[in-house]
């Protein structure tokens, strides 16, 4: 039913902006006048899944069918690395995903700045003008059913995985290699102590390092694909992976769980390369990435929420329903890197 009203959602949407086109006789205002303008290449590197790249060769090609997207994947980690190792000749024109608004300047050393044309149109810029936001992540437990039912056990929140049945059978992503293993450390930094980043919050972080019994990966899909597979009985991961792998891949095993101590929400983006080869395809995919047309198309194809005011949902609890509370985005960004050095020095100790 939720994936019904969705799809009929983004339906109307979609006919309602075709039929204001249809009447000004006008391509959608983040598109080029004369698309071949752009020319006829845009490198992407991109820690998006099969899935949600051909949602966006989807609406991309609709408005521009001779710029052919190359793409580059990985996890955010390893793109950037290989951007900075490229910083004299650079190779991408676009970095896509992974790049958060808790990161602060970590990585515009290898980007440029670019604000959307359609500025005016979302709910959130980055301050700093580097990344183009098109997405806004949610953290969520992947549980695999079967297994969690076997232990005899719930899993509810973060406090549930420190529960002994689990004892290395729970992954988690490295928060030095991969955005979702960084969001889910701050996430909890905000939710298990009495103050972002306190004492306390350490002491869970510890207590959940040596329940996960040394199990850690530097690739965010591995959580949820492990746990699918019968390897692991929970993964910390994205709320919007989760409820894709039930909703588009029939993943019927598993089970999407928000934290019962809360939640945090993040927006995320895409960047321009520093220097690209091709800045005018380039501005064009960023301008793309902010538009209603592609954010709309993610929220049912990629069970995906965006930044765009123009989205229409139809099937996400609401921020007061799993408990975001707020962070200081731009006080976390100056953090992130003594924040997984502490990460590195825990893991180290308590990994047995």
């Amino acid at each position: 039913m939720k994936k019904f009203l969705s799809i009929l959602l983004s339906a109307l949407l979609i006919l309602s902006l075709c039929a204001t086109a249809f009447a000004d006789d006008a391509k959608p205002s983040w598109v080029r006048d004369d698309p071949s303008s752009i020319g006829k290449t845009v490198v992407v590197y991109s820690t998006l899944d099969d899935p949600q790249q051909a949602t966006v060769e989807g609406i991309w090609y609709e408005y521009y069918p001779d710029c052919t997207i190359e793409w580059v994947n990985d996890s955010v980690g390893k793109l950037i690395a290989r951007a900075r190792g490229e910083i004299n000749n650079p190779y991408a024109d676009v970095i896509m995903g992974g790049l958060f608004e808790s990161d602060g300047t970590t990585y515009h050393d290898v980007l440029q700045p670019y604000t959307p044309s359609i500025a005016d149109e979302l709910d959130r810029l980055d301050p700093y003008g580097y990344y183009s936001f098109f997405d806004v992540q949610y953290m969520a437990l992947v549980v695999n059913k079967e297994l969690r039912d076997e232990l005899g056990i719930k899993i509810e929140g973060y406090e549930d995985l420190l529960q002994p049945e689990l004892k290395g059978k729970i992954i988690l992503a490295d928060p030095a290699a991969t955005s979702s293993g960084y969001r889910q450390l701050h996430t909890i930094l905000a939710l298990m102590g009495d103050e972002i980043n306190d004492d306390k919050s350490w002491e869970y972080v510890d207590a959940l390092i040596q329940n996960c019994d040394g199990v850690i990966t530097t690739s965010s899909s591995q959580v949820f694909k492990s746990v699918i597979a019968g390897e692991y009985v929970a993964g910390l991961t994205y709320e919007n992976i989760v409820q894709m792998q039930i909703e588009q891949n029939g993943a019927d095993n598993i089970e999407l769980v928000y934290m019962k101590e809360g939640n945090t929400a993040c927006a995320s983006g895409a960047g321009m390369v520093k220097d690209c080869p091709h800045p005018e395809a380039a501005a064009a995919f960023l301008d793309f990435c902010s538009s209603v047309e592609y954010q709309q198309a993610r929220s049912v194809d990629n069970c995906a929420r965006g930044v765009n005011k123009g989205i229409i949902y139809g099937n996400y609890p609401s921020d007061e329903e799993i408990g975001v509370v707020p962070i200081d985005w731009e006080w976390l960004g100056t953090q992130k890197q003594a924040i997984l050095d502490k990460f590195a020095e825990h893991w180290a100790q308590f990994a047995g």
